[in-house]
């Protein structure tokens, strides 16, 4: 079902309300925190083209680019985020947007679906459980979150583990576990060299050291 420009907008505005959030209460691996980049803007066309020679697939958004410091590196994940406001999404909303990152150098793939604290709990089993089964399924390189949002700050998590039936957790949870999965689960497209290039793009696009 195509998602109309009200559910985008309050995607949007969700996105960069936890960026707001991650930001105030951030933990000291969190170096930065990037919403909404577009790899289709002029200036990143410019740079593709002259080291690949061809056009930046179109409609390229990363939602959100966490930059953390990981065993002396940094380590960037790229993230397609879902919001969830009622049940009319599928369940493995986003997917494909999730894999694509892949060829942009990001160091893990992230899909994470976030769900409105009206829709009760066996309606968001329905979604995670046959999401994060196809996603093991088939051995896919994409780290799977799903979690309820509860009073603009805190998380009930339904993967990668099902933890909602006790207390909340804060955010600096939330993101001690993503850095976690992501330093486990890596691109396996990094080990092109192409790729490689590409993660020396994003890094310029972000202005992050090389």
């Amino acid at each position: 079902m195509k998602e109309s420009n009200g559910e985008g907008i309050k995607e949007k505005k969700l996105v960069k309300n936890l960026k707001d959030l991650f930001e105030d209460r951030k933990p000291r691996s969190l170096k930065k925190v990037f919403v909404h980049v577009n790899l289709g803007t002029k200036k990143f066309q410019e740079i593709w083209k002259e080291w690949w020679q061809s056009e930046v697939p179109p409609r390229l958004e990363v939602d959100m680019i966490p930059v953390f410091e990981d065993l002396n590196e940094l380590l960037i994940p790229g993230i397609e985020v879902k919001f969830f406001k009622g049940v009319s999404r599928r369940f493995c909303e986003g997917l494909q947007q999730a894999l694509s990152f892949g060829l942009f150098g990001f160091d893990s793939l992230v899909l994470w679906h976030i769900f409105s604290e009206d829709i009760a709990n066996k309606e968001i089993e329905g979604f995670a459980r046959p999401t994060k089964k196809l996603i093991e399924g088939f051995n896919l390189p994409v780290i799977y979150f799903a979690t309820k949002l509860i009073e603009k700050d805190k998380f009930e998590f339904f993967a990668p583990l099902e933890i909602y039936s006790s207390q909340p957790q804060d955010v600096g949870y939330l993101l001690t576990w993503l850095k976690n999965s992501c330093h486990g689960k890596r691109n396996p497209l990094l080990e092109r060299e192409e790729v490689l290039r590409s993660k020396k793009l994003l890094k310029l696009k972000l202005e992050i050291p090389i």
